[in-house]
Protein backbone atom coordinates (compact mmCIF):
# COMPACT_ATOMS: atom_id res chain seq x y z
CA UNK A 1 0.00 0.00 0.00
CA UNK A 2 1.54 3.35 -1.03
CA UNK A 3 1.67 6.31 1.32
CA UNK A 4 -0.98 8.30 -0.58
CA UNK A 5 -3.58 5.54 -0.24
CA UNK A 6 -2.68 5.10 3.41
CA UNK A 7 -3.11 8.80 4.17
CA UNK A 8 -6.36 8.93 2.20
CA UNK A 9 -7.81 6.03 4.16
CA UNK A 10 -6.64 7.56 7.42
CA UNK A 11 -8.28 10.89 6.62
CA UNK A 12 -11.50 9.14 5.63
CA UNK A 13 -11.57 7.18 8.88
CA UNK A 14 -10.87 10.32 10.88
CA UNK A 15 -13.67 12.13 9.06
CA UNK A 16 -16.13 9.29 9.65
CA UNK A 17 -15.07 9.05 13.27
CA UNK A 18 -15.51 12.77 13.86
CA UNK A 19 -18.94 12.75 12.24
CA UNK A 20 -20.10 9.79 14.33
CA UNK A 21 -18.76 11.43 17.49
CA UNK A 22 -20.62 14.67 16.65
CA UNK A 23 -23.87 12.72 16.09
CA UNK A 24 -23.44 10.84 19.38
CA UNK A 25 -22.81 14.03 21.34
CA UNK A 26 -25.70 15.81 19.61
CA UNK A 27 -28.42 13.24 20.26
CA UNK A 28 -27.18 11.09 23.16
CA UNK A 29 -26.72 12.33 26.76
CA UNK A 30 -23.11 12.69 27.95
CA UNK A 31 -23.66 10.42 30.98
CA UNK A 32 -24.81 7.60 28.72
CA UNK A 33 -21.74 8.00 26.52
CA UNK A 34 -19.52 7.80 29.60
CA UNK A 35 -21.13 4.55 30.73
CA UNK A 36 -21.13 3.23 27.17
CA UNK A 37 -17.42 3.98 26.75
CA UNK A 38 -16.61 2.28 30.04
CA UNK A 39 -18.63 -0.77 29.04
CA UNK A 40 -16.79 -0.96 25.70
CA UNK A 41 -13.40 -0.84 27.43
CA UNK A 42 -14.46 -3.59 29.85
CA UNK A 43 -15.73 -5.65 26.92
CA UNK A 44 -12.39 -5.26 25.11
CA UNK A 45 -10.48 -6.30 28.24
CA UNK A 46 -12.74 -9.33 28.64
CA UNK A 47 -12.32 -10.14 24.95
CA UNK A 48 -8.54 -10.03 25.32
CA UNK A 49 -8.79 -12.77 27.93
CA UNK A 50 -11.48 -14.84 26.22
CA UNK A 51 -10.27 -14.52 22.60
CA UNK A 52 -6.52 -13.81 22.73
CA UNK A 53 -5.98 -15.16 19.19
CA UNK A 54 -8.36 -12.64 17.61
CA UNK A 55 -6.30 -10.09 15.65
CA UNK A 56 -8.90 -7.32 16.06
CA UNK A 57 -8.93 -7.72 19.82
CA UNK A 58 -5.13 -7.71 19.75
CA UNK A 59 -5.04 -4.33 17.98
CA UNK A 60 -7.44 -2.75 20.46
CA UNK A 61 -5.49 -4.31 23.34
CA UNK A 62 -2.34 -2.53 22.16
CA UNK A 63 -4.15 0.79 22.44
CA UNK A 64 -5.49 -0.10 25.89
CA UNK A 65 -2.10 -1.00 27.33
CA UNK A 66 -0.30 1.90 25.64
CA UNK A 67 -0.70 4.20 28.71
CA UNK A 68 1.03 1.49 30.78
CA UNK A 69 4.25 1.72 28.77
CA UNK A 70 6.90 4.36 29.66
CA UNK A 71 6.35 6.36 26.46
CA UNK A 72 2.59 5.88 26.62
CA UNK A 73 2.43 7.01 30.25
CA UNK A 74 4.43 10.14 29.45
CA UNK A 75 2.26 11.03 26.45
CA UNK A 76 -0.94 10.38 28.40
CA UNK A 77 0.17 12.58 31.31
CA UNK A 78 1.22 15.39 28.96
CA UNK A 79 -2.14 15.20 27.19
CA UNK A 80 -4.03 15.28 30.50
CA UNK A 81 -1.97 18.24 31.67
CA UNK A 82 -3.53 20.25 28.82
CA UNK A 83 -7.11 19.28 29.68
CA UNK A 84 -7.77 22.77 31.09
CA UNK A 85 -6.22 24.58 28.14
CA UNK A 86 -2.78 25.79 27.10
CA UNK A 87 -2.76 28.57 29.68
CA UNK A 88 -3.57 26.28 32.62
CA UNK A 89 -1.08 23.47 32.23
CA UNK A 90 -0.93 21.00 35.12
CA UNK A 91 2.69 21.27 36.20
CA UNK A 92 2.64 18.12 38.33
CA UNK A 93 1.59 15.92 35.43
CA UNK A 94 4.24 17.44 33.18
CA UNK A 95 6.88 16.84 35.85
CA UNK A 96 5.86 13.20 36.31
CA UNK A 97 5.84 12.66 32.53
CA UNK A 98 9.33 14.12 32.20
CA UNK A 99 10.61 11.99 35.08
CA UNK A 100 9.18 8.84 33.47
CA UNK A 101 10.85 9.66 30.15
CA UNK A 102 14.12 10.61 31.84
CA UNK A 103 14.52 7.50 33.96
CA UNK A 104 13.11 5.12 31.33
CA UNK A 105 15.62 6.50 28.80
CA UNK A 106 18.64 6.23 31.11
CA UNK A 107 20.98 3.36 30.15
CA UNK A 108 21.85 2.80 33.81
CA UNK A 109 18.20 2.13 34.68
CA UNK A 110 17.60 0.01 31.57
CA UNK A 111 20.62 -2.19 32.30
CA UNK A 112 19.57 -2.61 35.93
CA UNK A 113 16.07 -3.74 34.97
CA UNK A 114 17.22 -6.12 32.24
CA UNK A 115 20.01 -7.46 34.42
CA UNK A 116 17.39 -8.47 36.98
CA UNK A 117 15.74 -10.70 34.37
CA UNK A 118 18.90 -12.03 32.80
CA UNK A 119 20.43 -13.01 36.12
CA UNK A 120 17.85 -15.80 36.25
CA UNK A 121 19.49 -17.25 33.12
CA UNK A 122 22.86 -17.24 34.84
CA UNK A 123 21.34 -18.80 37.97
CA UNK A 124 19.82 -21.50 35.78
CA UNK A 125 23.25 -22.51 34.53
CA UNK A 126 24.59 -22.65 38.08
CA UNK A 127 21.54 -24.61 39.23
CA UNK A 128 21.97 -27.09 36.37
CA UNK A 129 25.60 -27.67 37.31
CA UNK A 130 24.61 -28.41 40.91
CA UNK A 131 21.79 -30.68 39.73
CA UNK A 132 24.12 -32.71 37.54
CA UNK A 133 26.68 -33.01 40.29
CA UNK A 134 24.00 -34.69 42.43
CA UNK A 135 22.00 -36.70 39.87
CA UNK A 136 24.33 -37.35 36.97
CA UNK A 137 27.95 -36.92 38.11
CA UNK A 138 29.17 -38.76 35.00
CA UNK A 139 27.41 -36.31 32.67
CA UNK A 140 28.20 -32.61 32.62
CA UNK A 141 25.16 -31.56 30.60
CA UNK A 142 21.58 -32.56 29.89
CA UNK A 143 21.01 -35.75 27.82
CA UNK A 144 21.01 -33.99 24.46
CA UNK A 145 20.16 -37.22 22.66
CA UNK A 146 16.63 -36.72 24.07
CA UNK A 147 16.30 -33.29 22.40
CA UNK A 148 13.72 -34.07 19.73
CA UNK A 149 12.89 -30.51 18.73
CA UNK A 150 14.34 -27.01 18.59
CA UNK A 151 11.90 -24.10 18.76
CA UNK A 152 13.11 -20.68 17.63
CA UNK A 153 10.96 -17.82 18.92
CA UNK A 154 11.08 -14.92 16.48
CA UNK A 155 8.91 -12.07 15.32
CA UNK A 156 7.12 -12.70 12.03
CA UNK A 157 9.48 -12.19 9.09
CA UNK A 158 7.28 -9.47 7.60
CA UNK A 159 6.39 -7.71 10.86
CA UNK A 160 9.38 -5.37 10.85
CA UNK A 161 8.47 -4.24 7.34
CA UNK A 162 5.03 -3.23 8.53
CA UNK A 163 6.30 -1.16 11.47
CA UNK A 164 9.59 0.27 10.23
CA UNK A 165 10.10 0.84 6.52
CA UNK A 166 13.67 2.05 7.13
CA UNK A 167 15.02 -1.01 8.94
CA UNK A 168 18.26 -2.41 7.59
CA UNK A 169 18.98 -5.83 6.11
CA UNK A 170 22.00 -8.10 6.34
CA UNK A 171 22.69 -7.69 2.62
CA UNK A 172 20.81 -6.97 -0.58
CA UNK A 173 19.98 -10.63 -1.13
CA UNK A 174 18.70 -11.37 2.37
CA UNK A 175 15.18 -10.04 3.04
CA UNK A 176 15.21 -11.05 6.73
CA UNK A 177 15.52 -8.82 9.77
CA UNK A 178 19.10 -8.91 11.15
CA UNK A 179 17.79 -9.83 14.61
CA UNK A 180 16.00 -12.85 13.14
CA UNK A 181 19.09 -13.86 11.18
CA UNK A 182 21.18 -13.77 14.35
CA UNK A 183 18.63 -15.90 16.17
CA UNK A 184 18.51 -18.43 13.33
CA UNK A 185 22.30 -18.64 13.43
CA UNK A 186 22.14 -19.32 17.16
CA UNK A 187 19.63 -22.11 16.51
CA UNK A 188 21.96 -23.59 13.87
CA UNK A 189 24.81 -23.53 16.38
CA UNK A 190 22.63 -25.40 18.86
CA UNK A 191 21.71 -27.91 16.17
CA UNK A 192 25.38 -28.60 15.44
CA UNK A 193 25.89 -29.52 19.09
CA UNK A 194 22.99 -31.99 19.17
CA UNK A 195 22.91 -33.05 15.52
CA UNK A 196 23.20 -36.74 16.45
CA UNK A 197 19.68 -36.53 17.88
CA UNK A 198 18.43 -35.11 14.52
CA UNK A 199 15.83 -32.83 16.12
CA UNK A 200 13.11 -31.02 14.21
CA UNK A 201 13.56 -27.24 14.00
CA UNK A 202 10.45 -25.08 14.30
CA UNK A 203 10.75 -21.36 13.53
CA UNK A 204 7.81 -19.19 14.59
CA UNK A 205 8.83 -16.28 12.34
CA UNK A 206 6.82 -17.25 9.28
CA UNK A 207 5.16 -14.30 7.47
CA UNK A 208 1.54 -13.46 8.22
CA UNK A 209 0.63 -10.95 5.54
CA UNK A 210 -0.02 -11.40 1.84
CA UNK A 211 -0.95 -14.40 -0.27
CA UNK A 212 0.83 -17.73 -0.21
CA UNK A 213 2.95 -16.75 -3.21
CA UNK A 214 3.97 -13.50 -1.50
CA UNK A 215 4.86 -15.30 1.72
CA UNK A 216 6.90 -18.06 0.11
CA UNK A 217 10.09 -16.02 -0.53
CA UNK A 218 10.35 -15.15 3.17
CA UNK A 219 9.70 -18.75 4.19
CA UNK A 220 12.39 -19.90 1.80
CA UNK A 221 14.80 -17.28 3.12
CA UNK A 222 14.31 -18.65 6.64
CA UNK A 223 14.91 -22.20 5.43
CA UNK A 224 17.98 -21.23 3.42
CA UNK A 225 19.48 -19.42 6.40
CA UNK A 226 19.26 -22.62 8.44
CA UNK A 227 20.24 -24.98 5.63
CA UNK A 228 23.28 -22.86 4.91
CA UNK A 229 24.38 -23.41 8.50
CA UNK A 230 24.02 -27.19 8.36
CA UNK A 231 20.40 -27.84 9.35
CA UNK A 232 18.69 -30.49 7.12
CA UNK A 233 15.82 -28.96 5.16
CA UNK A 234 13.46 -31.91 5.75
CA UNK A 235 13.41 -31.22 9.48
CA UNK A 236 12.58 -27.50 9.29
CA UNK A 237 9.10 -26.20 10.09
CA UNK A 238 8.21 -22.53 9.52
CA UNK A 239 5.12 -21.43 11.45
CA UNK A 240 3.47 -18.01 11.72
CA UNK A 241 2.83 -17.83 15.47
CA UNK A 242 5.51 -15.14 15.85
CA UNK A 243 6.14 -14.03 19.42
CA UNK A 244 2.80 -15.46 20.56
CA UNK A 245 4.25 -17.90 23.08
CA UNK A 246 0.93 -19.54 23.93
CA UNK A 247 0.07 -20.49 20.34
CA UNK A 248 3.64 -21.70 19.86
CA UNK A 249 3.29 -23.99 22.88
CA UNK A 250 0.01 -25.42 21.61
CA UNK A 251 1.41 -25.92 18.11
CA UNK A 252 4.55 -27.62 19.38
CA UNK A 253 2.68 -29.93 21.74
CA UNK A 254 0.29 -31.01 18.98
CA UNK A 255 3.22 -31.57 16.63
CA UNK A 256 5.12 -33.70 19.15
CA UNK A 257 1.99 -35.77 19.84
CA UNK A 258 1.46 -36.32 16.09
CA UNK A 259 5.07 -37.46 15.73
CA UNK A 260 4.84 -39.72 18.77
CA UNK A 261 7.59 -37.75 20.50
CA UNK A 262 5.71 -36.22 23.42
CA UNK A 263 6.63 -37.66 26.81
CA UNK A 264 5.37 -35.92 29.89
CA UNK A 265 8.01 -35.66 32.63
CA UNK A 266 7.41 -37.78 35.71
CA UNK A 267 6.25 -35.55 38.54
CA UNK A 268 4.80 -36.05 41.98
CA UNK A 269 2.78 -32.86 41.65
CA UNK A 270 1.85 -30.59 38.80
CA UNK A 271 4.79 -28.28 39.40
CA UNK A 272 7.24 -30.69 40.94
CA UNK A 273 10.74 -29.26 40.46
CA UNK A 274 12.64 -32.51 41.01
CA UNK A 275 13.97 -33.52 37.60
CA UNK A 276 14.50 -37.27 37.81
CA UNK A 277 13.14 -38.27 34.42
CA UNK A 278 16.35 -38.34 32.37
CA UNK A 279 14.61 -40.28 29.58
CA UNK A 280 11.95 -37.66 28.82
CA UNK A 281 12.10 -36.00 25.41
CA UNK A 282 13.19 -32.37 25.44
CA UNK A 283 12.50 -29.25 23.42
CA UNK A 284 15.41 -26.83 23.06
CA UNK A 285 14.03 -23.32 23.26
CA UNK A 286 15.95 -20.57 21.44
CA UNK A 287 14.56 -17.22 22.59
CA UNK A 288 15.78 -13.86 23.91
CA UNK A 289 17.01 -14.03 27.48
CA UNK A 290 14.51 -11.33 28.41
CA UNK A 291 11.63 -13.57 27.24
CA UNK A 292 13.09 -16.92 28.25
CA UNK A 293 11.53 -17.25 31.70
CA UNK A 294 7.94 -16.75 30.50
CA UNK A 295 8.47 -18.85 27.38
CA UNK A 296 10.14 -21.75 29.17
CA UNK A 297 7.58 -21.90 31.96
CA UNK A 298 4.73 -21.75 29.43
CA UNK A 299 6.16 -24.87 27.77
CA UNK A 300 6.76 -26.60 31.10
CA UNK A 301 3.22 -25.75 32.17
CA UNK A 302 1.98 -27.96 29.32
CA UNK A 303 4.29 -30.83 30.23
CA UNK A 304 6.98 -30.10 27.64
CA UNK A 305 10.38 -30.40 29.24
CA UNK A 306 12.55 -27.49 28.10
CA UNK A 307 16.25 -27.00 27.54
CA UNK A 308 16.92 -23.25 27.45
CA UNK A 309 19.28 -21.69 24.91
CA UNK A 310 18.92 -17.94 25.57
CA UNK A 311 20.08 -15.34 23.05
CA UNK A 312 20.51 -11.55 22.99
CA UNK A 313 21.99 -10.98 26.42
CA UNK A 314 22.22 -7.25 27.14
CA UNK A 315 24.17 -7.37 30.40
CA UNK A 316 27.15 -9.57 29.50
CA UNK A 317 29.48 -6.59 29.13
CA UNK A 318 32.27 -6.32 31.71
CA UNK A 319 31.12 -3.08 33.30
CA UNK A 320 33.74 -3.11 36.05
CA UNK A 321 36.63 -2.39 33.65
CA UNK A 322 34.98 0.51 31.84
CA UNK A 323 36.49 3.98 32.19
CA UNK A 324 34.84 6.87 33.99
CA UNK A 325 33.60 8.61 30.85
CA UNK A 326 31.89 5.44 29.64
CA UNK A 327 30.22 5.05 33.02
CA UNK A 328 29.03 8.67 32.98
CA UNK A 329 27.51 8.08 29.54
CA UNK A 330 25.08 5.65 31.19
CA UNK A 331 23.46 8.67 32.87
CA UNK A 332 22.65 10.37 29.57
CA UNK A 333 19.19 9.37 28.29
CA UNK A 334 18.99 7.84 24.82
CA UNK A 335 16.40 6.16 22.66
CA UNK A 336 18.04 2.72 22.83
CA UNK A 337 17.65 2.66 26.60
CA UNK A 338 13.99 3.66 26.23
CA UNK A 339 13.44 0.76 23.82
CA UNK A 340 15.10 -1.65 26.23
CA UNK A 341 13.09 -0.40 29.20
CA UNK A 342 9.90 -0.68 27.14
CA UNK A 343 10.76 -4.28 26.19
CA UNK A 344 11.32 -5.14 29.84
CA UNK A 345 8.05 -3.54 30.90
CA UNK A 346 6.15 -5.20 28.05
CA UNK A 347 7.54 -8.59 29.06
CA UNK A 348 6.46 -7.97 32.65
CA UNK A 349 2.91 -7.12 31.55
CA UNK A 350 2.85 -10.21 29.32
CA UNK A 351 3.93 -12.40 32.23
CA UNK A 352 1.11 -11.02 34.38
CA UNK A 353 -1.37 -11.68 31.55
CA UNK A 354 -0.10 -15.26 31.12
CA UNK A 355 -0.35 -15.84 34.85
CA UNK A 356 -3.95 -14.58 34.96
CA UNK A 357 -4.84 -16.88 32.06
CA UNK A 358 -3.36 -19.89 33.89
CA UNK A 359 -0.62 -20.37 31.28
CA UNK A 360 2.16 -20.03 33.85
CA UNK A 361 2.84 -21.76 37.17
CA UNK A 362 2.84 -19.62 40.33
CA UNK A 363 5.30 -16.73 40.42
CA UNK A 364 6.87 -18.26 43.51
CA UNK A 365 8.35 -21.02 41.34
CA UNK A 366 12.00 -20.52 40.44
CA UNK A 367 12.21 -21.39 36.76
CA UNK A 368 15.91 -22.22 36.93
CA UNK A 369 14.96 -25.18 39.14
CA UNK A 370 12.70 -26.56 36.40
CA UNK A 371 14.26 -25.64 33.07
CA UNK A 372 17.50 -27.27 31.97
CA UNK A 373 20.18 -25.39 30.06
CA UNK A 374 22.50 -26.23 27.22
Amino acid sequence: MDILNLLTRLLLWLGIGYFLWWVLKKFIPANFLTWFGGAMILALIAGAFLFPEDSTIGVFWQFLVFPLTPLGAAITLLALSLSNGMKKVNGRMVTVALLILFFASMPLIARALVNHSEQSVQRAYASQQRLCSDICPAIDQVPVDRAVSIVVIGENADAYRQTNALSSRIDADNPLDPVLVARLNSAANVYSRISLARPYVTVTAGPRFGSGEEQEPLRQAIRQQLVGRGVPSEGIRVEATGTDIRNTVVDQKNFLIEQGLFTEPARVGRFDTARTNRDANRVVLVAPALTMRRAALAFENEGIQVVAAPTELYTTLNLENRDTLASLADLAPNVNALVLTTRYWGELLSAVYYYLRGWLPPFSMQWEQVVETI
